[in-house]
């Protein structure tokens, strides 16, 4: 029971990333260093950091299936590693990079944690 918590914590906190991606565009912004100067811009930070979120985390909610929160868990974990790929290739080492990191694979592990890893597993 306590790791089906920290999995709903990690897909609640994930909600609440795209709802500030869909409606405070501006702060998403701020949070992942970028600018929205355009209507098309906070249409994407809408879109790509709003509605995608918000789906990543309410789908695993609604369903309750391990392979939903395996998914999600999956997808803030390679987000991670895309991050670190660019640190190295991109020399964009930096304090709030490695945050990032950091969060996204706590993000991850609140996903990952019991059930959905073990899904993931039968899947290979």
């Amino acid at each position: 029971m306590f790791l089906e918590i920290l999995n709903m914590l990690g897909a609640a906190g994930t909600i609440v990333m795209g709802c500030i991606g869909l409606f405070f565009p501006k702060r998403a912004a701020v949070i992942v260093g970028l600018e929205p100067n355009t209507t098309a811009g906070r249409s994407e930070f809408r879109a790509s950091f709003g509605g995608l979120f918000i789906g990543l985390g309410v789908v695993p909610l609604l369903s309750m299936e391990p392979i939903a929160f395996a998914v999600a868990g999956a997808a803030w974990a390679l987000t991670a590693i895309g991050r670190v790929v660019s640190i190295f290739a991109d020399q964009a080492s930096s304090p709030t990079n490695w945050g990032g990191v950091g969060f996204e694979l706590a993000f991850a592990v609140l996903l990952l944690v019991g059930a959905p890893t073990a899904a993931l597993l039968a899947l290979v």
